[in-house]
């Protein structure tokens, strides 16, 4: 079976983009065809695999095009693309985004930010050798994924970070360090907090 998608792009940089997306991601056997800034691209493959491959191209499209306010990333492309010294959960990706002033979130298989591309790739790999870091720590998992945002957004050593967040009532700290309340109310306490910080 074959399906064929159309693309129109802005400038030739955005085409270019794109083709590189697709050599790099699509792993279904495809035809490329481009005339000036158009791009048609044709798949071949059975149902399932086929769809996939058609969603996934049309992701790589509004990524290579990123003018909307919100850029959605496929996490299997950042995770491709990303150097990281230690894996990253992508809520903690959103979270440390959110806290830097641009709004984030995982929606299945997809980042939503308002965060640019090459951003988000950056801070994924500078979130990973915090997770690093993180290791000296007595940290549970869910209080780590706070304090490895925090860190990122506020630009500090974990171990600061933790005192910071220990302080304002964020963090149970004993022989464990961990959150004081749910992971959901932790962030919204941690958003409200960043949000103040900024205003002031």
């Amino acid at each position: 079976m074959y399906i064929t998608l159309s693309f129109k792009f802005n400038s030739r940089e955005e085409m270019e983009r794109f083709l590189e997306f697709l050599e790099k991601h699509v792993k279904t056997t495809y035809l490329v065809t481009t005339r000036l800034t158009h791009v048609y691209v044709q798949l071949e493959g059975e149902g399932k695999e086929l769809e996939d491959a058609a969603s996934l191209v049309k992701k790589l499209a509004g990524l290579a095009r990123q003018q909307r306010h919100t850029v959605q990333i496929p996490l299997v492309v950042l995770f491709r693309d990303a150097d990281l010294a230690r894996p990253v959960p992508p809520d903690v990706i959103a979270d440390a985004l959110k806290l830097k002033g641009m709004p984030s979130e995982v929606r299945g298989g997809v980042l939503e930010t308002a965060a640019s591309y090459e951003e988000v790739l950056k801070t994924a790999e500078a979130l990973s050798k915090i997770y690093e870091e993180t290791e000296r720590l007595p940290l549970t998992p869910q209080a780590k994924k706070i304090v490895v945002a925090y860190a990122f957004a506020r630009g500090m050593p974990v171990d600061k970070a933790a005192e910071e967040l220990a302080a304002t009532g964020l963090l149970n700290v004993g022989s464990v360090i961990s959150l004081r309340n749910t992971l959901e109310e932790t962030r919204r306490r941690l958003y409200a907090l960043s949000q103040a910080r900024r205003r002031s």
